[in-house]
């Protein structure tokens, strides 16, 4: 498996950076995991939208999900001007009326709507949704395939939940709004420090940080290590390979 990063700024994106958005590439599938702000052009430099397999959404705050609708726009104007483009599959949270209306016209998509333990079938694998503490329905998502285990913990907060569904991942890709000190208060995040101590306790082979702050990545980074040593702090448009 390959992730490559195109966002990882949390709740809104920096200067050039983007929000959440990640491309997980197995033997047979291009999976999307969240388009947050500013990410799809990010994206555009290293794929094409037309070959993407699998969209998820890993729950409905515009910084996972406001440049789908860019996605969109760009796919049907595409079909409009002659390409031949099938739909892609998007499985998202129960979208709301107006979302639904924007996005599932002209048969952009094919959607599936979440729910907690669904199983998604791969040609070599599967995709297993857990849904998992936030202000709004979120969920953790697990691809496994053949030997390999990729989860992305969406947002979360502290929870056995998300601790469950990392269980032996070879890459954990996790978010670390802020550190310990400042989490006083938000149940609905992680901190870098419960990030690092759920990779300890789930065994996992290597802690990815995501969902970042603007002003103090070097102090996330800081915190996680002392509690889970085989982490890393994610890159925008970089590549992991495991």
């Amino acid at each position: 498996m390959k992730l490559t990063v195109f966002g990882n700024n949390a709740t809104y994106p920096m200067a050039d950076g983007a929000c959440s958005c990640y491309l997980l590439e197995t033997a047979a599938d291009k999976i999307l995991m969240d388009m947050g702000n500013g990410s799809m052009a990010k994206l555009q430099r290293k794929i094409d939208l037309s070959s993407l397999d699998i969209i998820i959404i890993s729950h409905l705050h515009f910084d996972h999900m406001a440049d789908l609708f860019c996605a969109k726009y760009q796919l049907e104007t595409r079909r409009a001007k002659g390409e031949k483009i099938d739909p892609v599959i998007l499985i998202a949270p129960m979208l709301p009326d107006w979302a639904r209306e924007e996005l599932l016209n002209n048969n952009v998509f094919r959607y599936i709507e979440i729910s907690d333990g669904m199983v998604y079938p791969l040609g070599k694998g599967r995709i297993i949704f857990t849904k998992v503490v936030h202000l709004i329905e979120s969920y953790a998502v697990r691809v496994e395939e053949d030997d390999k285990v990729f989860v992305y913990s969406g947002d979360t907060g502290l929870c056995p939940e998300i601790q469950t569904a990392a269980q032996n991942a070879d890459l954990f890709l996790c978010e670390a709004t802020m550190t310990e000190s400042e989490n006083i208060g938000f149940g609905h995040h992680l901190s870098a420090k419960s990030a690092a101590v759920i990779a300890h306790k789930a065994k996992v082979k290597k802690l990815l940080l995501t969902h970042l702050p603007t002003d103090h990545k070097d102090r996330v980074l800081e915190e996680a290590v002392l509690h889970f040593q085989d982490t890393e702090v994610s890159e925008i448009l970089g590549e992991y390979a495991f």
